[in-house]
């Protein structure tokens, strides 16, 4: 098992995943199109135990695409914008086919980059929360 991580995060390093997440990046219909499979699979529960890690790091990806939150690191959205697309490719150290063990790359790649990335996506939990309730303080009662 120490084997396989190692090839996943050789390969994950290599700098392919970035490249790919700075062209996604660069380009909003193809963010649009990723977040939209993240959704998908999101539906069709088919991400299991990574759901919870995985919608955190979907929220803060969109709320950056779409200019709600900017106290974020250049570095660390290209890793998860990166995380995103190895999880949705099919195409990846273990392809996702295989029932039972298609998707441990997948689980451990994303607690990598969670761990990676942490102090900043506290940060972006606590503005979420935050931004949540001052949300809901601004709404108008419905007079029930």
């Amino acid at each position: 098992m120490a084997h396989l991580r190692g090839e996943v995060l050789k390969r994950f390093n290599e700098g392919t995943w970035q490249k790919e997440a700075a062209l996604y990046l660069s380009d909003k219909k193809k963010m649009r199109s990723l977040l939209g499979l993240l959704l998908t699979l999101f539906h069709r529960r088919a991400l299991g135990p990574m759901l919870k890690d995985l919608v955190l790091l979907y929220y803060y990806v969109r709320d950056i695409v779409e200019k709600r939150y900017t106290a974020y690191s250049r570095r660390n959205l290209l890793l998860v914008v990166a995380v995103l697309i190895y999880v949705v490719s099919p195409i990846d150290v273990i392809p996702d086919f295989l029932a039972g063990v298609g998707f441990l790359d997948d689980a451990f790649l994303v607690g990598y980059v969670i761990r990676l990335a942490d102090a900043e996506l506290q940060k972006y939990y606590a503005w979420s929360k935050a931004r949540t309730r001052r949300d809901k303080d601004l709404t108008v009662p419905d007079g029930k």
